[in-house]
């Protein structure tokens, strides 16, 4: 889950978790989820909006505008460690949830790691080499082999991953 960290002059005012799904209004007004009390700040300044697994800001026609580091936006998808300047005030972006899971995912796919493959595939391309009858040694049989049995291998290691 995305943290929002809203910050005044490098200090640490308040973090604002916000979960997939959900949207954050950002404003002066109280009625907003992120509450900014400053008069640089419009009473309905932005919004941040889930869509899918992302995260968009968008600029709700504020007087002073939305930036994202430095850049003046009008919407834009954000990322991990995006700062988002209001007035005065600061709002920094932090997607390490997503990092740590990105991180484990690619764990999972190192090279060096044996895999078992255990599907109905596998075990007809063993029983297929145990019962046909040994091919003549010619290179077009050995490339076709070849050919099939990585065709089969990579259906196999798809299904398993």
């Amino acid at each position: 889950m995305p943290i929002i960290t809203l910050r005044f002059k490098d200090k640490k005012i308040r973090d604002y978790p916000i979960a997939a799904g959900q949207s954050c209004t950002i404003g002066r007004q109280q009625s907003n989820d992120i509450v900014i009390d400053n008069l640089a700040v419009s009473g309905k300044h932005a919004v941040i909006e889930s869509v899918t697994t992302n995260f968009v800001l968008r600029d709700l026609e504020s007087t002073n505008g939305t930036f994202i580091n430095k850049e003046k936006i009008t919407q834009r998808n954000l990322r991990h460690k995006d700062l988002i300047t209001i007035g005065k005030h600061e709002l920094f972006f932090d997607r390490s949830d997503l990092m740590k899971k990105s991180a484990k995912e690619t764990e999972s796919f190192e090279d060096d790691k044996t895999r078992i493959l255990d599907t109905n595939e596998y075990r007809n391309l063993i029983n297929k080499e145990e019962t046909s009858p040994p091919a003549t040694n010619t290179a077009d049989t050995t490339e076709r082999n070849q050919a099939e049995e990585s065709s089969v291998l990579k259906k196999i290691i798809k299904k398993v991953f």
